[in-house]
């Protein structure tokens, strides 16, 4: 089943002498399970294209579906219930709420959406990301390689069609960046989550079976192993 498509997804900015254009004609798909890397180093476009895929800028042309759904098409109110629901966002940097503990930063975007916590799934969820002993302390009690497992378990909490990571392990050091990318594949294989990940490190790049190349915001290979 094909969770995520793009149809000649192009981003221009500025005009005439000064228009620069972020991402030209990029079209690819993504099926349900996948886990996908975009690599590309910076300025390549990857991000352009990561805001467009995450409801967070649109397209000067072209299309971005969904599960089966034009998100550019939706009314702004529709979309942002869509994008809370249906696309779990991570970053680099975590964006915690510095007051809310771990339990509750997690169960945010279930109760922003009036949705009851599903417990059983929490409970499951919070021993696959190692959290179940730190459900009560705040973001700043925490390392940083725990505040990313937060952030991925606020991401999935939801249960989104599509998981959207922006360089997760750009600011941890090796040993965590290896334990947060292992942690994605048990999340992949656990829930059959499909994930789009992008990153500048061919490292982490190879922990994925489909890589997705971008240079000079063009689509150059799609790599499957």
């Amino acid at each position: 089943m094909e969770v995520l498509r793009t149809e000649n997804l192009t981003r221009e900015y500025g005009i005439g002498e000064n228009k620069v254009i972020a991402l030209n004609q990029v079209s690819f798909s993504v099926q349900e399970g996948e886990f996908v890397t975009i690599l590309g180093p910076s300025g390549s476009g990857k991000s352009t294209l990561l805001h467009l895929l995450g409801g967070l800028d649109k397209p000067t042309s072209g299309k971005v579906y969904i599960n089966g759904q034009s998100i550019y098409e939706m009314k702004e109110s529709k979309l942002t219930a869509f994008r809370r629901r249906e696309i779990g966002q991570i970053y680099q940097f975590y964006n915690l709420i510095p007051v809310l503990n771990v339990e509750e930063n997690i169960c945010l975007p279930v109760l922003l959406d009036n949705r009851k916590v599903d417990r059983a799934f929490l409970d499951n969820l919070l021993n696959i990301l190692g959290l179940e002993n730190r459900v009560k302390h705040l973001p700043g009690e925490l390392s940083g390689g725990q505040q990313q497992r937060v952030s991925i378990g606020r991401a999935i909490i939801s249960r989104p069609k599509l998981i959207l990571a922006d360089e997760p392990t750009g600011n941890l050091d090796q040993k965590n960046s290896r334990e947060i990318m292992s942690l994605f594949h048990e999340l992949n294989e656990a829930y059959k989550q499909t994930i789009l990940l992008i990153t500048h490190d061919q490292n982490i790049a190879k922990n994925s079976k489909r890589t997705i190349i971008i240079e000079d915001g063009q689509l150059k290979e799609d790599n499957e192993r």
